[in-house]
């Protein structure tokens, strides 16, 4: 009994060790962002701010505006939006409704996930060009939703692996696939959606070539892109205390997310959610 519980001890000591190693860049961010510039070109770096600083937040959101802020959660919104408005019924169809060609789909789905992002980036951009949408919310929107063939698969896999007595049962009643779909996939679906809804937002939310190049304009500009300055020539007309307060005021929006939606995550990405 002693030895199980030294073990466990030891197990618990390890876990608690690479969380303090994997938090500590966060812990550190959000420390620096207290501090003024002393105390962040001391040596030997400090770990604690001598005295906060608090000033450097509200030099931080003056920089960063609220346009910005907006701006990056409706992009970051849209995209999940329409991805899962895509990908839901798409995954479904190609999981339980028997169609031809539904594996040649599979197949060339399978083959872009491979691609790499920045091949397509310029024939992206010239498609977005020539509907003459740059410099809009649907530029800028629209061509990152319409990559949905990582979603369409993941969600396939997931409609693939649920029971199939449950179909079965919704189509013997006289539901159609459309009833089908809405009355009984959609509803058990909650954890993968929750996994995909986090992982596309943090992934949005960091994008920062395609903002830059489609939506350039002072209106438009995200988070990402507001914050780019800092990280270039600009940062040293800026205090770096309040270069550190921007990044965490960047980070706070897809920190609550994933707050909010942690359980359903971990359901998401540990099992299929049926329980």
């Amino acid at each position: 009994m002693r030895r199980r519980r030294l073990t466990n001890l030891g197990r618990y000591l390890g876990v608690l060790a690479v969380g303090l190693i994997m938090a500590f860049p966060i812990l550190y961010l959000m420390s620096a962002s207290l501090m003024s510039t002393k105390d962040l070109n001391a040596y030997p770096p400090r770990l604690l701010p001598s005295e906060p600083v608090w000033e450097n937040f509200g030099a931080a959101a003056a920089y960063l505006t609220p346009t910005s802020v907006l701006n990056s959660l409706l992009f970051s919104a849209g995209v999940v939006a329409l991805q899962l408005a895509l990908a839901l019924p798409a995954g479904f169809a190609l999981a339980r409704i028997p169609f031809r060609f539904a594996t040649p789909i599979v197949a060339v789905l399978l083959l872009s996930v491979f691609l790499p992002a920045n091949m397509a980036l310029i024939p992206t951009y010239v498609i977005t060009y020539s509907l003459g949408i740059v410099n809009t919310y649907a530029g800028l929107i629209l061509p990152v939703a319409g990559g949905t063939a990582m979603a369409m698969l993941m969600f396939r896999q997931f409609f693939a692996g649920m029971p199939s007595g449950l179909f079965e049962a919704a189509r013997l009643d006289g539901a159609s696939w459309l009833q089908t779909f809405r009355r009984i996939a959609l509803p058990l679906s909650g954890p993968i959606v929750a996994a995909y809804s986090v992982v596309t937002f943090l992934a949005v939310w960091n994008m920062y070539v395609w903002p830059q190049v489609v939506a350039p304009s002072e209106n438009l500009r995200v988070l990402t892109v507001a914050l780019a300055p800092l990280a270039r020539s600009d940062y040293s007309q800026t205090p770096p205390g309040v270069g550190m307060a921007a990044a965490v005021i960047s980070m706070l929006p897809v920190l609550v997310v994933f707050l909010l939606f942690q359980r359903s995550f971990r359901k998401g990405i540990v099992g299929t959610g049926l329980e």
